[in-house]
C-alpha cells in the first residue's frame, strides 16, 4: 500500500500544478485553499460516508479525516462555510448554438444555420424566440450580447445576425464562464477517473485516450493538433446530431434525466524541469523580487 500511497501523493502534486498557477493568477492565497480543502475534506466524508456504516457521526468524521471535531462542527453548522456560485449563462449560450445549428426552423439547406432578425411576429423565426425554446426566463438581449462578444455569433447587415460557429467560443481569460467551464470539465474527468478506480463498480464508464509513443518532434506537434481538430469536430457533431431527439425541455412524466456527455481534449506536457527549487530563487538579502 505504501507505493500505491506514494503514487497517490505524486499525482496530487501533478495535478495541484495547474490548478495552484490558476489560484495565484485569481490571487487565491494559501490560507484560503487550506481552508477550502478541509471544508471539502468533511463534506465528502459526511456526503460519500466512506467506511461508515449507518449515519456518521462528528466523532467518526473528525477522526477519518483529521479535520479537528470543532472545525467539523462547524462545517456542519454553517451552511455558508463552503464557497457557491450561481451558474453563468454558458449553458444557455451553448444550447442555443445547438439549436440554432439543428432545429428544422432554423436551418437552411446543406444544414445550414438561417440569418436571424432578432424579433419576429409571435411565433416566427427569430432570435428572440429561439432563445425562448431554450429558457423563456432568460433575456435574449443578454444571450445575444454574449454570443457576439465571444465571436459566436456576428452582426450580418444592419439587421440580421449569423451563428459562426457551433460551439461556444469562450470569452475574455479568467472570465466567469472560463472558470466555470474550468471547475465543471476538471470535476467531470476526476469523478469519471475516481468512479473507474472504484472496485465496486464493474461496468466501467468510458475512458480512452491516444499517444505518441515516443512524442513528436516539435514541428509537428502543430500538424497533428489541426488533424485531432478536424476529427473530434466530425466525431462531436455526430454524437450532438445523436444527441438531439432527446433535447426535449420537459421530461415525461416519472422520467429521470441525467447529466451526461463527452469532453476531448488535446495534451501536450511541459518539458520536465527537475532543478531543485533552490536554485529557481533569489535570497531575500539580495532585495525584493517583485
Amino acid at each position: 500500500m505504501s507505493a500505491a500511497r506514494d503514487q497517490l501523493l505524486y499525482a496530487l502534486r501533478r495535478v495541484l500544478r495547474p490548478i495552484v498557477r490558476v489560484l495565484i493568477r485569481a490571487g487565491v492565497r494559501f490560507d484560503e485553499f487550506a481552508e477550502l480543502a478541509r471544508g471539502v475534506y468533511v463534506e465528502t466524508a459526511i456526503r460519500d460516508g466512506f467506511g461508515f456504516v449507518g449515519v456518521p457521526t462528528k466523532a467518526r468524521v473528525a477522526m477519518v479525516t483529521g479535520v479537528g471535531k470543532h472545525q467539523v462542527d462547524y462545517y456542519i453548522e454553517n451552511e455558508g462555510a463552503l464557497p457557491a456560485a450561481k451558474p453563468t449563462l454558458a449553458h444557455i449560450l451553448v444550447e442555443v448554438l445547438q439549436k440554432w445549428h439543428t432545429e428544422p426552423l432554423y436551418v437552411g439547406p446543406y444544414g445550414i444555420p438561417l440569418e436571424l432578425e432578432f424579433d419576429a411576429p409571435k411565433g416566427g423565426r427569430s432570435f428572440r424566440n429561439l432563445v425562448r425554446l431554450v429558457d423563456e426566463t432568460v433575456s435574449p438581449g443578454i444571450v445575444l450580447e454574449e454570443l457576439l462578444r465571444s465571436g459566436s455569433v456576428i452582426h450580418s447587415g444592419e439587421k440580421y445576425f449569423r451563428a459562426v460557429s457551433r460551439y461556444f467560443m469562450m470569452p475574455e481569460p479568467m472570465s466567469p464562464q472560463q472558470i466555470e467551464y474550468f471547475g465543471v470539465t476538471l470535476t467531470r474527468l476526476a469523478n469519471t477517473l475516481e468512479f473507474n478506480m472504484d472496485p465496486k463498480n464493474e461496468v466501467k464508464r468510458l475512458e480512452r485516450f491516444v499517444l505518441a509513443d515516443r512524442g513528436l518532434p516539435q514541428d509537428v506537434v502543430p500538424l497533428f493538433e489541426n488533424y485531432a481538430r478536424e476529427k473530434a469536430n466530425e466525431f462531436l457533431i455526430d454524437l450532438d446530431n445523436w444527441l438531439t431527439p432527446y433535447a426535449s425541455p420537459v421530461a415525461a412524466e416519472g422520467e429521470v434525466r441525467v447529466s451526461t456527455g463527452l469532453n476531448v481534449f488535446l495534451y501536450v506536457d511541459p518539458l520536465p524541469d527537475e532543478r531543485p527549487l533552490r536554485s529557481l530563487i533569489r535570497d531575500d538579502q539580495e532585495g525584493f523580487g517583485f
